[in-house]
Parts: C-alpha cells; sequence; structure tokens
C-alpha cells in the first residue's frame, strides 16, 4: 500500500513544533555513547498486524512485530544499510547443500529454549515443517501451507539426522533456499509446537511463541501489542526491557504521537513531515529496504494482451517525476523486477526510459488516438487515490483515459481477485532480498491471476530462462541465470516496475542504534533510549 500524502494544517504544525521546540538532539541512526539497558520502545505500526503466527504471517507490520517473538534457522544481516544484506546463523549455525542442490542440511544451534522453557531441537523443527507441509500430521495448516508454497512447493520431506542435525528434501535444486527461510513473509519461522498443540492451530496466534528475543505479554485489536525482554534468550540481552507496538493507522495521528514523545519511532514517515521532523531533531534514515512499488495488469482485458499497449503504458511514465511530484523526491525509479535491496539488483539496467513519442506511436499501431482515446480502470486503495490522480493526468498526455476506482482495502483485494473486464492495473508493493523474487512475480503475480497464465505462455524463452535459474545447481551461475530471466520480462513490459521508497522510518532524538536495513525488517535488540 503507498502512503497517503497530506499536509499539515497551520495550526497543527503550530502545535507540534511547540510540542517539540525543547527536543534534544541526536545522529541518526546515532550509537553514540555506552548503550544504557531497559525502559520501554514504543513503535506507531500504520496498520494491524495480522496473526503472530509464523507461518501464517502477512503485511510487512506483521513481521516487524513477530520477528522479536520468532527466529528462523538463518537471518538476515540486519546491521547492514547498503546491502544485499548477507546471511547469517540463527537456529541453524551452519548448513550444506548436496551436489544437486536439492538436499539441504541444517546443524542447529545447542542449548536453545523456546519461552517455556522447552528445547529447541530437530523434533521441535520436524514438527514446525509437518504443520505447512505434511497433511498426514494432526496439525498440518492449509492456511500456512498456501502461505509457504513459493519455497514448498518442491519440498519431498524432511528428516531428523540427530537430535541437532535435519535434511530438507526437494524434487528440483533450491539453491535459495537458505536466503529464502530468512525472508519475512512466507518462510519457515519457528514457533514452539507445544502451542499449536495445546491451543490449536487458530489459537497459536492467541499465545504466540518461539525462541526470539522478546516473549508475548498481550495484545488489544486495533491499540497494542506489547512484548517483555526474554531473559533467556540465545542470543544475548537485548537492551530494552519492552516493546509497544501501537496501532495508529491515521497519518497526522501517528506523526503527532512522534512529535509529542507518545512514540519513540513510526513507520511509513509521510514525504510532507520529512522537513517537519528533521527541523525538530527527528532522525529519518535514509534506505531502500527490500520492497519497490510496482503496477499489475488485468490481463482479462484484451486491450492489455498487445505487448505494443503495455509498452506504451511504461513508455507513457515519467517515474522521476512521479517521485518529485507525489513523494517530494524521496525514492529512486526502478525499471527492473531486481529492485535495490536485491542480491540480484543491477543499477544499470533499464525497461523502457520515459518517452511520449514511442508512447504514443504504439498506441497508434494498436489502434488508439485522439478520437478513440485507450480507455481503462485504475484500481487502487483509498490511501493511494493522489498517486492515481496524479496517474490519471499524466496518461491523458498519451490519450489514455483512467477512470479511478477507488475501494477500501478488503474491497480492493477482492477486487484484484476478480477484475472487471474494464480494469487496467492496480498498484502492489511487495518485495525480497532473494533472486527467486522473479519467480513469484510471474508465478504468483502474473500467473495466478485471471488471464495471466494465457498471456505468459506466448513467452515460451520468459519461462525457459525461469527454468533454468530454476533448476541450476551451480552457485556461481544462479543469480545471472535469473538476470537473463528479468531482461525478457522487461523486454516483454509484462509488469511495470515504478519505485522504491529512500524514507520510511522516522524516530525520536532518545533513540539510538537504530539501523535501517537493506530489507523488510529490521533489529530492535540494539536500540537503547537516552535519558
Amino acid at each position: 500500500m503507498i502512503r497517503r500524502r497530506h499536509r499539515l494544517t497551520s495550526g497543527l504544525f503550530a502545535l507540534l513544533v511547540g510540542i517539540t521546540a525543547c527536543g534534544g538532539g541526536g545522529s541518526v541512526g546515532g550509537s553514540d555513547g555506552e548503550p544504557q539497558r531497559g525502559g520501554s520502545f514504543i513503535s506507531g505500526l500504520y496498520l494491524e498486524p495480522l496473526a503472530l503466527d509464523p507461518h501464517r504471517q502477512g503485511f510487512w507490520e506483521t513481521y516487524r512485530v513477530s520477528r522479536n517473538i520468532f527466529d528462523g534457522l538463518t537471518s538476515e544481516d540486519l546491521s547492514d544499510p547498503k546491502g544485499p544484506v548477507k546471511i547469517v546463523p540463527a537456529l541453524a549455525t551452519s548448513w550444506n547443500a548436496s551436489p544437486d542442490a536439492k538436499n539441504w542440511t541444517f546443524h542447529l544451534r545447542k542449548g536453545v529454549t523456546f519461552h517455556d522453557g522447552s528445547p529447541f531441537n530437530a523434533e521441535a523443527l520436524d514438527k514446525n515443517v509437518r504443520r505447512v507441509a505434511d497433511p498426514s500430521y494432526r496439525f498440518f495448516d492449509t492456511q500456512s501451507r498456501s502461505r509457504l508454497a513459493a519455497w514448498f512447493n518442491h519440498f519431498t520431506g524432511g528428516k531428523i539426522i540427530d537430535e541437532f542435525t535435519y535434511t530438507f528434501s526437494f524434487s528440483k535444486p533450491e539453491l535459495g533456499f537458505p536466503r529464502g527461510l530468512a525472508q519475512s513473509m512466507g518462510t519457515l519461522a519457528i514457533g514452539n509446537p507445544a502451542v499449536w498443540e495445546k491451543y490449536g492451530n487458530d489459537g497459536f496466534a492467541e499465545h504466540p511463541e518461539g525462541t526470539g528475543p522478546y516473549t508475548f505479554v498481550s495484545r488489544k485489536i486495533g491499540d497494542r501489542i506489547t512484548l517483555r525482554r526474554n531473559p533467556k534468550y540465545w542470543g544475548g540481552r537485548p537492551n530494552l526491557d519492552e516493546l509497544i507496538f501501537r496501532v495508529i493507522p491515521n497519518n497526522q495521528t501517528r506523526l503527532a504521537a512522534l512529535l509529542s514523545g507518545e512514540v519513540d519511532q513510526i513507520s511509513y514517515v509521510q514525504p510532507d513531515d520529512i522537513e517537519t521532523l528533521t527541523k525538530q531533531g527527528f532522525q529519518v534514515p535514509d534506505g531502500t529496504g527490500a520492497s519497490y512499488i510496482y503496477f499489475s495488469y488485468n490481463f482479462t482485458n484484451p486491450a492489455l494482451r498487445d505487448e505494443r499497449v503495455r509498452k506504451a503504458l511504461i513508455y507513457g511514465l515519467d517515474r522521476q517525476k512521479l517521485i518529485n511530484e507525489v513523494y517530494d523526491g524521496y525514492g529512486v525509479p526502478d525499471y527492473s523486477t531486481f529492485h535495490p535491496g536485491n542480491e540480484a539488483y543491477q543499477p544499470g539496467v533499464k525497461d523502457f526510459a520515459f518517452d511520449t513519442a514511442k508512447a504514443t506511436g504504439l498506441l497508434a499501431q494498436s489502434g488508439y488516438g485522439a478520437g478513440k482515446p485507450l480507455r481503462l480502470n485504475l484500481v487502487v486503495d483509498v490511501a493511494n487515490t493522489n498517486l492515481a490522480q496524479w496517474l490519471q493526468n499524466q496518461y491523458k498526455k498519451i490519450g489514455v483515459d483512467f477512470t479511478i476506482v477507488s475501494l477500501d482495502r478488503p474491497s480492493y483485494v477482492a477486487r484484484i481477485g476478480s477484475p472487471q473486464p474494464d480494469d487496467g492495473f492496480d498498484i502492489s508493493e511487495y518485495g525480497g532480498s532473494y533472486a527467486e523474487w522473479l519467480d513469484y512475480v510471474v508465478n504468483s503475480g502474473i500467473n495466478g491471476r485471471k488471464g495471466g497464465a494465457d498471456v505468459v505462455k506466448t513467452y515460451p524463452d520468459l519461462s525457459g530462462a525461469i527454468d533454468k535459474a530454476d533448476n541450476t545447481t551451480d552457485p556461481g551461475t544462479r543469480i545471472a541465470r535469473w538476470r537473463d530471466a528479468d531482461a525478457i520480462l522487461r523486454q516483454k513490459a509484462l509488469t511495470i516496475p515504478v519505485f522504491t521508497y529512500t524514507k520510511y522510518y522516522a524516530y525520536s532524538p532518545r533513540v539510538h542504534g537504530f539501523v535501517w536495513p537493506a530489507t523488510n525488517g529490521y533489529d530492535l535488540t540494539k536500540v537503547w533510549l537516552s535519558d
């Protein structure tokens, strides 16, 4: 979901400036001085997290809470703001693949316990695996299975080798599996099996328990989630004693909470608020994360099955102008599925540069022109209405007439799944640090939508390139092969990469040690608060 811009009224601005006039300063991401231990860190979330279940996760804000409760076998190096982030050990200390990359053996960390004191070992791992992959398991969960399908579609079985060794087996090579295990969603974070065995799969999220640095205390839907420091955390003592995640969807209310000191940090900082924040000594770090904004076509619309029309829509989009005018310049244009933060990112790669003459020429070839504009619905979440209005005005210049269909979030999601004949494209925000992200874009984002599979079938070279990348057993060529597939995806204009945010979080001058890494989460164990 893209951020909705707003401008502070003069009265609210004056109030907020008055509130913060006595605030102290602090370096961006500062860790100056000896870290102080203790205290409660309060984060203002822009939307309500979904279930705190390691296998049912959805939304970035869910992960930013749950990663403090659950660990994975691997993790990303969250101290790296540049990226691509490295993969580091977590609940597994090491791992190795068979020569054909179909079998991955993980050596598990010893001495780790779940929050109730029970041991983490290969048996506990096996129950997590069976929950998402084994229909014969009493607690097999179809919801978890569907969310983890990207990495477990070709899973053939798991095997306990000994108490601290476990092997995953697949029917095809899976060179990207260790990085996949470290992703924020659709992956295998580890929960305590004793909880779903006691409360059932649906009850787990009410009693979430893992091996992470913080334990669950309470949750009040629409208000807050409270976590407390895990005194037995295997990774060392976190600096903060308590984490509180407040749900504050309204942009102005969230900003006011930060400026008044009610919260220490907010996500989805609004472009119009950045100057206000920085003038008052608040920290708004630069970064890119590992997600991006892209437009997904409705391929049931015959007009968008025409490659010339899709290329025209890309030629007709001035991405830098969009960033400047809608997001006050706080973004970088994307011209590829491999956005900044992805391990396969190539800065110099482009699909089609802005060119209105080429756009109108291609539309003319397809039968559209001054007397016959291309008419499409632009379907958006209500929070993206401002972006939709900008796109509507932009595309008029090349002879595309957009009708904006602005819907609440549930209705928007339903409309994407069942598009109307005149729908053009919708706005997506997602991404990951793994090269196999491209496979998700094609097989879920295109093939998984109505009409998409029929279009992809007309490009066997794309399917062939994906198969080569997906089945390579050579780590030295893996990323190059995914880039080959991306080149075809760009050439065929099957999606529109748009931009990546460069401002996303804001936090108080008293916050130290916060790093916005080049991925979709962050580490709060190193964060501390000054007096």
